[in-house]
């Protein structure tokens, strides 16, 4: 008899041999043992006490963007975080980590308040963008959290931005498997018709650059200047020098990358940073794939690409 079914019952609604390929934008992934929604937000941190008191593997899947499921699947407790309520209180946003980062987005332009444009059309949860530090267009979150609530080694705690400890694409909670419960965004009054202008702009720029297929979005992570080992390259476009940050697709493209093909994973025509899912692509087409690019590019430039996507091992 499975004793943990019923179990997990008690924190959310449970289900066996769930296909994660339903549940990731790269549409990859075999079945996980036992998936568990959670939509009580004081469920979550009992849900994560006990499966850790149990000794149980789990791992927390958001919109299930950035994430590369196993072809093999999962045989733990894949969490998902569905906790979703929104209130706005003047200058700032408290939203629970499994709402849509476009729901906080959406919220802000209807208050009139700036600060989170930059994150129109990114997909994927407010908890998963926290937790990888997301950003865009010279922001990322590290600049509107004030405080995270967050569940860390069996307890709930409040933390500022600080002690989140934000890198690039990085966080403590990448660190020491906290997980983030809700976050509080401080943003600026503004005119409610700039904002939306704004959006929209973004919106329409990520429309004719980034691919539509399935994929976990950027994949690899851009290189500072400052990390460049040494003599920059002598074709380097003078706004990434002036950003001070090399894109991880420009180095792929430079590389003669783009198009390359392995199995069902390719590197987008459009976008050097992205690999789609071209057809019945496997998490091992994708890691080769992963693997070639990082090689090809290594020899070019002496720089090694590191994953921004997180790879799910089964």
């Amino acid at each position: 008899m499975d004793l943990l079914y019923p179990e997990l019952k008690k924190y959310g609604k449970t289900k066996t041999n769930v296909l994660l390929s339903r549940h990731t934008t790269f549409k990859i992934g075999g079945p996980a043992k036992y998936v568990v929604t959670v939509s009580e937000a004081d469920k979550l941190p009992a849900l994560l006490n006990f499966l850790s008191g149990a000794g149980e593997d789990f791992f927390i899947l958001g919109g299930g963007s950035n994430v590369l499921a196993p072809d093999e699947g999962f045989s733990g407790v894949v969490i998902k975080i569905d906790c979703a309520k929104c209130r706005t209180d003047k200058d700032e946003i408290i939203i629970e980590a499994g709402a849509l980062l476009s729901t906080a987005v959406n919220e802000a332009a209807a208050r009139g308040l700036s600060g989170l444009e930059w994150a129109t059309g990114i997909p994927g949860t407010v908890g998963g963008a926290v937790r990888g530090n997301a950003g865009a267009h010279g922001s990322d979150m590290a600049q509107n959290i004030k405080q995270v609530e967050a569940w860390r080694n069996g307890e709930t705690t409040a933390l500022t931005s600080a002690e989140c400890a934000f890198g690039y694409r990085d966080s403590i909670f990448k660190r020491d498997g906290g997980v983030v419960l809700r976050a509080t965004f401080k943003l600026i009054p503004s005119d409610q018709a700039s904002v939306v202008k704004k959006m929209q702009e973004i919106l329409l720029g990520r429309s004719q650059k980034l691919p539509t297929v399935p994929s976990a979005g950027s994949f690899f992570k851009n290189i500072k200047t400052g990390d460049w080992p040494g003599a920059l390259p002598g074709n380097l476009p003078e706004i990434y020098r002036e950003r001070g940050m090399i894109p991880a697709g420009w180095l792929v493209e430079q590389a003669g990358l783009k198009g390359v093909k392995i199995g069902g994973a390719q590197v987008s025509p459009q976008h050097g940073n992205f690999i789609i899912n071209a057809g019945n692509a496997t998490q091992a087409d994708v890691v080769a794939l992963v693997e070639e690019i990082k090689g090809r590019v290594y020899d070019k430039y002496r720089v090694w690409l590191e994953p921004e996507v997180e790879i799910i091992m089964p």
